[in-house]
């Protein structure tokens, strides 16, 4: 499809015409953006260079790129990179992308650290280490713990500190949960586990399925992760301290009810007017 003798622009609308034809929804954006990785631009140079021609290893590179994405291949996981909080990450299948969406319980743990000058946080299930070191740039004299169950995650993870020019704030520890966690409190513990049910996790797009089923889900019910960090968490944390989760919106008032004992449980809505984050603190 890509001929070295085309122009970018036509080159452009092939490409999308040929994901589309593929189902892919977001055709254009990431016929552009796929692009602009093989030409090394931003998005915003697109127009000036409209009628320019590729190179022969510049079209090969941009057709391997798209063979791969009409498979459902992830834009991220092709590219080998994702942006979350303002901030690049390097991503692969041993870890979750980083949706936009989990931005909003960063922001509001942002404002916890502030308002209560909180020191010490625990990041549970850390995956590529989003939370975490966003957490880490955005916050000055704070000292975070980032656990995993997966050494593969927890490398991405450490990587992706070094880029960010925070692991001298992250400790990063291999983890089942709580079980590699000794001896320390928290003032926050914030965790975006696994959360979906089996049967949800059958009916996800199919781009889904190239990320890590782990990350994903949680038993039958999506209350598997939830009723540990229920049972455990108020070991970890400080009097008054705080426990801030990412929710499964469909089972969201089940998993508040887990935490009944709690001081107080609120749930935060996101943009969509989902429920999307609890908040609860420890007695």
């Amino acid at each position: 499809m890509c001929q070295t003798e085309t122009n970018i622009f036509n080159i452009l609308k092939q490409a999308t015409e040929y994901l589309t034809s593929h189902n892919i929804t977001e055709a254009k954006l990431d016929a552009e953006v796929l692009l602009c990785d093989v030409l090394k631009i931003t998005r915003n140079k697109l127009p000036t260079i409209r009628q320019e021609i590729l190179t022969q290893e510049q079209c090969q590179q941009y057709q391997k790129f798209l063979n791969r994405r009409i498979t459902g291949e992830p834009v991220d996981y092709i590219l080998g990179t994702s942006e979350f909080m303002g901030l690049k990450f390097k991503v692969n299948p041993n870890v979750l992308i980083p949706r936009q969406e989990t931005e909003l319980i960063v922001e509001h743990t942002n404002k916890l650290i502030k308002e209560n000058n909180s020191k010490t946080v625990l990041d549970l299930c850390t995956g590529s280490g989003a939370i975490a070191i966003s957490l880490a740039h955005y916050n000055t004299n704070i000292s975070i713990a980032a656990s995993d169950i997966s050494k593969e995650a927890l490398q991405i993870a450490e990587d992706n500190a070094t880029i960010n020019n925070v692991s001298n704030k992250i400790e990063f520890i291999e983890s089942n949960m709580f079980d590699n966690i000794i001896d320390k409190k928290f003032d926050i513990i914030i965790s975006n586990p696994p959360y979906v049910t089996e049967k949800e996790y059958e009916g996800l797009e199919k781009e889904l399925f190239f990320e890590p089923k782990t990350a994903f889900v949680a038993g039958k019910d999506g209350l598997y992760f939830y009723k540990i960090i229920a049972n455990k968490v108020s070991q970890y944390l400080n009097p008054k301290g705080i426990l801030l989760l990412e929710l499964n919106a469909n089972i969201s008032l089940q998993i508040a009810d887990l935490f009944s004992s709690f001081l107080f449980v609120k749930i935060i809505k996101d943009y969509s007017d989902l429920d999307r984050i609890l908040i609860a603190q420890n007695g």
